[in-house]
């Protein structure tokens, strides 16, 4: 097993400059390190795929990269992979974490299928790869057996078993810091606007994203009108708004997480052009990855972005106190609407929805309530607005 500390003495012994990844509880370790501004320098990047393009272009530089990502997330690695560092010949190694393999757990079925395909379609595009594990070769053994392929203008991976680096957390709190907290004034956590948003809704369709936010909702007011994401980060904005166009008498209430937002932001443009006008997108801006791992998330300003792309009406809130009446008000007003919540840490965690419903369950339940409302015609032509 290596230690977090071992994992970046192994990188700089490479003469690594540049780091760039996602939050993943499998890195917790080295990335806590690396955001305390230890070397090498860390790129907290939006996505795989971005990370993947800044680590090349510190290749381009001449300088050493690596990218730590999730096989969860390889599909965002696909696009920059094989249309700009392959071709390219820009020289970066990338660390994925291998969730769901060799198998996955019955509670993650959504690590099923990149659980066992990663290697194979590595070797399919003919990109050499190593794996790290809790008994075999120590990292430094695997980062010389990929420097000749770095050095001739390659790609490289090493992926890196569960319990391969040690689950340590260098910080003595271990807490990070949230978005609004203050002495006076304590920042909403997870429960506070779940609980406030339960007590305001009643045909509304609630749709969670991955993560805390889904075991919140799922453990303090689990419904038919709810549907949990796992997996997908950064996709439940565009979901909702497929939903939203074709079912215009619905109304749709999104739990989005800042870090997810962030991952897929275009989506907000896209909202905005088609301006659902039962739709509120509340957003708990905590400034964390708090089921990875507590990563720090980069900022923005989403009320401000929400606003550019055109959303009719944005607010925010920093206090428990206030959400009821600003999700009460954000709930009558013609949308697309935004609700910012900057928040904290939420209370003890419940299991995922999935331990108990099945993701199957999940959408099927979901799917029902929404085209019986709509007259039962799941087939026909949409009456998008």
């Amino acid at each position: 097993m290596t230690s977090a500390r071992e994992f970046l003495d192994a990188l700089r012994e490479h003469r690594v400059d540049l780091v760039a990844g996602v939050p993943c509880s499998y890195f917790a370790g080295p990335i806590r390190l690396l955001e305390q501004g230890t070397e090498p320098f860390y790129v907290p990047a939006a996505n795989e795929g971005g990370a993947l393009a800044a680590a090349a272009g510190a290749g381009l530089a001449g300088r050493a990269a690596v990218v730590l990502a999730q096989n969860s997330g390889f599909g965002n690695l696909v696009n920059p992979l094989t249309s700009l560092v392959l071709p390219y010949r820009i020289p970066v190694l990338v660390m994925m974490s291998m969730r769901g393999w060799p198998t996955a757990s019955a509670g993650e079925p959504q690590h099923r299928w990149m659980g066992r395909v990663v290697p194979q379609w590595l070797e399919s595009l003919e990109i050499p790869h190593w794996t790290l594990s809790p008994s075999g070769a120590p990292l430094d053994a695997l980062l010389s057996k990929a420097q000749p392929v770095l050095d001739g203008g390659g790609t490289a991976f090493v992926l890196v078993e569960k319990g391969a680096i040690e689950a340590e957390d260098p910080l003595p709190s271990g807490t990070p810091v949230s978005r609004a907290a203050t002495a006076t004034s304590p920042a909403p956590t997870r429960d506070n606007l779940v609980d406030a948003l339960l007590a305001e809704v009643r045909e509304e369709n609630v749709l969670s994203t991955t993560g805390y936010l889904s075991r919140t909702l799922f453990n303090r007011g689990d419904r038919d009108r709810n549907f949990y994401m796992q997996g997908s980060m950064g996709h439940l904005t565009s979901l909702a708004l497929g939903a939203a166009l074709v079912s215009p008498d619905e109304r749709f209430v999104l739990l989005d997480g800042d870090g997810a937002v962030l991952m897929h932001m275009g989506a907000l443009a896209v909202v905005g052009h088609h301006a659902p006008r039962h739709f509120l997108h509340v957003v708990f801006d905590n400034g964390f990855y708090a089921s990875t791992g507590g990563q720090a998330a980069v900022r923005a300003d989403f009320a401000a972005v929400a606003r550019g792309c055109g959303y009719r009406h944005v607010h925010r809130v920093a206090t428990a106190s206030a959400l009821g009446p600003a999700l009460r008000r954000a709930l009558a007003l013609e949308g697309p609407a935004l609700l910012v919540v900057a928040g904290g840490d939420g209370g003890e965690l419940g299991e995922r929805a999935s331990s108990a419903l099945g993701v199957e369950q999940v959408a099927e339940r979901f799917a029902r309530v929404l085209q019986n409302t709509r007259g039962g015609d799941a087939g026909g032509r949409a009456d998008c607005p």
